[in-house]
């Protein structure tokens, strides 16, 4: 007997039978690279045939033209499974809020996967003061608050508790922002091995630089060399001495496919943990 021919929607239900997860979350803090990470997960997904178009969701803000979400509710979380099961394969969504509880046992069952997005502590804090400095310019809400380094400094310890939060996480991928951002095809190389697609890295890094929309600001590595007091700078990177060690100068050490951190429980990205 003949086989019968397989529709798209049978092929694409088979090619995502391998794919575990039903959700990935794109985690990362402010200023990190983290809409251009979120930007080739998605994108990752779209060219291999799996559509990410916006979810209806309760757990997102409106207007929103990607898949953004802020803390999640068990009933969102179940929503959001719900709709990645009728789709047939994994919708992407992108927060900068730290995992609730329903996430986290999401992430440690397997039922979802994700990347956390960091950054040098100094440059992250230069680029808030850019941000906050155009937004007051041109009549905008994000960043209005940051009008000093302080306050930007204030504002990121708070935000690496977040980040700490996504790290103690199985299936979690650290994404550093030097590598986003200047090493951007090898990035795709290891969304693409997380989320077990088959797609040439380079196109997809050209894709995302070319045509979707990452919120470059000026793209510069190590600003704070030049545009930060030594003094200031030197006490920055003894106060998140662990996080330099491990997740900066240490990172190709780092699994790259998600796995466990070891000893992730004891996970300390500051002298003050």
């Amino acid at each position: 007997m003949t086989p019968k021919p397989q529709t798209p929607l049978m092929l694409r239900a088979k090619r995502a039978s391998s794919m575990a997860p039903l959700l990935y979350f794109s985690y990362g803090m402010t200023k990190t690279g983290s809409t251009l990470a979120f930007q080739l997960a998605r994108t990752a997904l779209d060219l291999c045939g799996f559509p990410q178009d916006q979810v209806a969701s309760a757990a997102g803000p409106a207007n929103q033209k990607r898949n953004f979400v802020n803390h999640i509710s068990d009933s969102q979380l179940a929503d959001l499974k719900q709709k990645a099961k009728i789709r047939g394969y994994p919708i992407a969504l992108k927060t900068h809020t730290r995992p609730d509880p329903c996430v986290v046992k999401a992430i440690q069952s397997g039922e979802a996967i994700a990347h956390a997005c960091y950054r040098d502590p100094r440059d992250m804090a230069l680029s808030m003061l850019d941000h906050g400095k155009r937004s007051r310019e041109n009549g905008r809400k994000a960043f209005t608050e940051i009008e000093t380094l302080a306050q930007a400094f204030t504002n990121i310890r708070s935000q690496h508790d977040s980040l700490t939060a996504w790290l103690r996480l199985p299936h979690v991928m650290p994404l550093y922002y030097e590598d986003i951002a200047f090493n951007t095809a090898d990035t795709a190389q290891r969304i693409l091995e997380q989320l077990n697609l088959k797609l040439n890295p380079e196109v997809l890094a050209d894709v995302v630089l070319t045509q979707r929309f990452t919120q470059k600001n000026k793209g510069k590595p190590n600003r704070y060399v030049d545009e930060m007091d030594v003094e200031l700078s030197t006490s920055i990177k003894t106060e998140y001495a662990p996080l330099f060690k491990r997740f900066i100068e240490n990172r190709a050490q780092l699994p790259t496919s998600g796995i466990p951190l070891p000893a992730p429980q004891h996970l300390r990205l500051t002298t003050s943990d």
